[in-house]
């Protein structure tokens, strides 16, 4: 929540923030002067808060697959994208989704600058605080009309290095699970792997157990470099010996590390990448390979951010890792008409 708020609710006991969280996505309350449960007091010093501590600047929807962006603006006049992608209903024959994956930022912008990504390529404002990160979801939770429990997925994979944000990211994460009822196993966050981010996951006893899943992007250390300026060097090898401290403290099979993989034409896609490739993922263990497609980004200046392998070369690398054994996917995009795919956010404050 904003430092404001937090600061008022400091002499409050705990579970007058729980109740807080709850009435956030409960759709039948529309400011803090409606949540009951609290006092008539404390209701009054809140009233001057906004509900939502974002608004809509551009919305859009893909032709292909129904996935939505918006540009959100923040009260300081700073904005961020965030997405909302369809899961299809079990219903036979149904159009509708039944289910939601939202896409969330922690960043307004990027400091990591991976070559490959038009966040990374606009640079860094600022962090976001854990409210405007849970009010991106909110926002999409209100324009659906639906209860949280519509809300099956989220995704921190929008702008932003959220192990560069820890404190706000964990507390978001945990107003996510106990007020949106989101399942920790539900909840995926993506990081590019900074060293002082990791160690704090595996000493910190109250990081809520959600997914993670690492950008890797190469297991060849100069090319990770190019690709990933924020790389550093024995990066590899802390990775697979923090992964076991990972699987310790997270021994659930759900809780395999995801290592996701854009695949770029004549940089990272020959066979001495693959072979790299699946000794870093034999050292880290239980893990899952997920193959990426690029999506075509462009940078400020409207130039080409990198050419994407053939479909038929990330369709060989997949069948050849489940060939050695490892469980690898080729990642569905969505929403690459609308600039909301992997790599494609860049707060664009375009008319609609």
């Amino acid at each position: 929540m904003s430092d404001e708020l937090a600061e008022i609710l400091k002499s409050e006991p705990e579970y007058r923030r729980q109740q807080i969280y709850l009435a956030w996505f409960d759709l039948k309350i529309n400011g803090y002067d409606q949540i009951t449960t609290l006092s008539k007091t404390l209701r009054q010093k809140l009233s001057s808060f906004p509900w939502l501590t974002v608004e809509p600047a551009v919305i859009k929807e893909s032709k292909k697959d129904k996935t939505q962006k918006a540009l959100l603006e923040l009260s300081d006049g700073e904005a961020v994208e965030t997405v909302l992608m369809p899961r299809p209903s079990k219903k036979q024959n149904s159009p509708e989704a039944s289910r939601w994956t939202v896409c969330l930022s922690s960043q307004v912008g990027c400091p990591i600058g991976c070559s490959f990504c038009a966040t990374g390529a606009a640079g860094f404002r600022r962090n976001l605080s854990a409210q405007e990160i849970v009010d991106q979801a909110r926002f999409w939770q209100r324009r659906l009309k639906v209860s949280e429990e519509a809300i099956g997925n989220v995704v921190l994979m929008g702008q932003g290095e959220p192990l560069l944000n820890y404190d706000a990211v964990k507390e978001a994460l945990w107003i996510l699970i106990n007020g949106a009822k989101v399942g920790p196993s539900n909840i995926v966050l993506s990081t590019c792997g900074p060293r002082l981010g990791l160690e704090k996951i595996i000493t910190d006893k109250d990081f809520p157990p959600v997914r993670f899943a690492l950008s890797l992007h190469s297991a060849i250390e100069a090319t990770r470099k190019k690709l990933v300026p924020a790389h550093w060097p024995g990066f590899f090898e802390f990775f697979i010996s923090w992964a076991k401290k990972y699987h310790a403290k997270f021994p659930s099979r759900s809780h395999f590390i995801g290592l996701e993989y854009i695949m770029l034409a004549g940089v990272n896609d020959d066979k001495k990448h693959l072979d790299a490739l699946a000794r870093f993922a034999e050292g880290v263990k239980r893990t899952r390979i997920n193959l990426i497609l690029y999506n075509q980004t462009v940078g400020p200046k409207g130039t080409s951010l990198g050419n994407g392998s053939p479909d038929e070369t990330a369709r060989r690398w997949q069948k050849e890792l489940m060939r050695r054994g490892f469980v690898a996917t080729l990642r569905l995009s969505q929403g690459t008409d609308i600039g909301a795919a992997c790599g494609q956010l860049k707060s664009e404050r375009e008319k609609l």
